[in-house]
C-alpha cells in the first residue's frame, strides 16, 4: 500500500472520528432532554390522579400554570397532566397562565401569590377543582375572607412552609410537594418512575402535613 493511500485513509479515519464526536456533543448537550423526563411525566400524571380524586368523575378543572418556555420540567408536567385527566374522567379543562414578566420568583412549584389565587377561584366558581403547578399560596387573612368559595385545591410545591396552614385552614385538599421526609420509602437505587417520584416528591394530605419539617 503506497504513503499516499496510507495518508488517505488516516485523514478519512481522523474525519470519521470527529465527526461521531461532534454529533455525540451534539445531541447531549442539545437534543437530550436535560431533565428527568419519565420523573416529570409520573409528577403529572400524579397530579391528575390525585385532581381527579378530590374533583370526581367529572367537572370543570381549572389549571394554574406559567409560559412553558425555558421550563422543560414544566412542559412535560402539563403534558403528562392533560393526557392523565382525559382517561381519568370527563372533565372540562381551564387553563390559566400567570404573566411573569419581571417576576423572578414564578418556577416549576413556587410563585402563585394569595392574590393571584384568589382572583382566579372567584372567576371560577363553578370548578370542581383548582390546580396549581406554581407552588401553594401564602394566604393572608384578608386574601382567605375575599374567597367567595373554597374550591377543591391539589398544588405541587417546591416548600412546605405554606402547606400548615392551609391544611389547618382546609384551602387545600393535596399538595405534590419536594421530599422533605427521609429516608425515602422503596429500594435504595431508584429505577421506575414511581420509585424516582418517591425519591424526590411526597404527596401531602391533612393527615400527614404534621410529619413536614416545621419552618425556621
Amino acid at each position: 500500500m503506497s504513503s499516499s493511500v496510507k495518508n488517505i485513509i488516516i485523514i478519512t479515519s481522523c474525519l470519521i472520528v470527529v465527526a461521531i464526536s461532534a454529533t455525540w456533543i451534539y445531541w447531549r448537550e442539545f437534543k437530550m432532554p436535560q431533565h428527568d423526563v419519565a420523573l416529570h411525566q409520573r409528577v403529572g400524571e400524579i397530579m391528575a390522579e390525585q385532581t381527579a380524586r378530590v374533583a370526581g368523575p367529572k367537572g370543570k378543572i381549572v389549571l394554574i400554570a406559567i409560559p412553558i418556555g425555558g421550563m422543560p420540567e414544566l412542559k412535560t408536567q402539563l403534558e403528562a397532566f392533560r393526557s392523565a385527566l382525559k382517561k381519568l374522567g370527563s372533565y372540562e379543562l381551564r387553563e390559566y397562565e400567570m404573566d411573569t414578566k419581571d417576576q423572578d420568583k414564578y418556577g416549576v412549584g413556587s410563585g402563585l401569590s394569595g392574590r393571584r389565587y384568589v382572583r382566579t377561584v372567584n372567576k371560577n366558581l363553578d370548578a370542581a377543582a383548582v390546580v396549581s403547578f406554581v407552588g401553594a399560596p401564602s394566604m393572608k387573612d384578608e386574601d382567605i375572607a375575599e374567597l367567595q368559595k373554597v374550591p377543591k385545591f391539589v398544588a405541587e410545591a417546591r416548600a412546605v412552609d405554606n402547606l400548615p396552614k392551609l391544611f389547618k385552614k382546609e384551602l387545600i385538599s393535596v399538595a405534590v410537594a419536594s421530599r422533605f421526609n427521609f429516608p425515602a420509602p422503596g429500594p435504595i437505587q431508584a429505577k421506575t418512575p414511581q420509585e424516582r417520584f418517591e425519591k424526590r416528591y411526597q404527596i401531602v394530605s391533612a393527615a400527614s402535613v404534621a410529619s413536614l419539617p416545621k419552618p425556621e
